[in-house]
């Protein structure tokens, strides 16, 4: 990838202030990336590209994602928030002179970076994360999140998905499904985590446990053979 390319191309489509934005956003993700093992470079490529579509009409935006995904099919999820992800992701796939992107989890991660999914990438989720919780962004929390953000990827993201959750039902706003399936998805791998780690310390007592039976016959032994023989 020719990530000084992307950067021509994707400012074509973009004002200042939005391209200012996913600079910000790419800066975020290659630090993420950096601490979670993903190659910073797509990190960095994904950053830049995820808002490419975010100026594009509606009709120009179902031009690119019509019948493609079950996601959006429903009209009340016709709004520009959603829509530039699926847009975004089909017009970069689409346009290889442009951005020369063909890789899949890039274009996952532009898809869901505002509603997520289940079963995201890394990289998806960095990409999520990172546009939530760039320098500039100043919602109540955001603070907590970017330190939970070098910690705890999934926790950090849940944080996010629980603040986001309560500002759109104090707006009686729509919420999308995927937001909600993308939190338990978190929840699922957690309970994963923590049952390994439960099943780790029950192997580790049952180790300790024959080491200790073992020990205790061996110098039985050797109190056997000193004292006794």
């Amino acid at each position: 990838m020719d990530i000084q390319k992307i950067r021509k191309n994707v400012k074509k489509y973009l004002d200042e202030k939005r391209y200012a934005h996913v600079e910000r956003v790419a800066k975020c993700a290659v630090e993420l990336a950096k601490i979670y093992g993903v190659d910073p470079s797509k990190a960095e490529a994904a950053g830049i590209l995820h808002d490419v579509a975010k100026f594009f009409e509606i009709p120009r935006m179902l031009d690119l994602v019509r019948g493609k995904y079950p996601e959006i099919e429903n009209k009340i999820f016709w709004t520009n928030a959603i829509l530039h992800g699926f847009a975004g992701a089909e017009f970069v796939a689409k346009n290889y002179d442009l951005f020369e992107v063909d890789d899949d989890d890039i274009f996952s991660a532009i898809k869901y970076h505002t509603i997520g999914s289940e079963n995201m990438t890394t990289l998806s989720k960095i990409i999520y994360l990172a546009d939530a919780i760039e320098e500039k962004r100043d919602w109540d929390g955001v603070e907590t999140a970017r330190k939970l953000a070098k910690e705890d990827l999934d926790l950090a993201i849940k944080f996010e998905i629980d603040r986001k959750l309560e500002y759109l039902l104090e707006r009686d706003s729509v919420i999308h499904p995927n937001i909600i399936k993308f939190r338990n998805s978190i929840f699922k791998i957690k309970t994963l985590k923590k049952f390994k780690k439960i099943k780790n310390k029950s192997y580790l007592k049952k180790f300790l446990y024959f080491l200790s039976n073992f020990l205790f016959f061996y110098l039985y032994v050797i109190y056997y053979i000193i004292y006794i023989i």
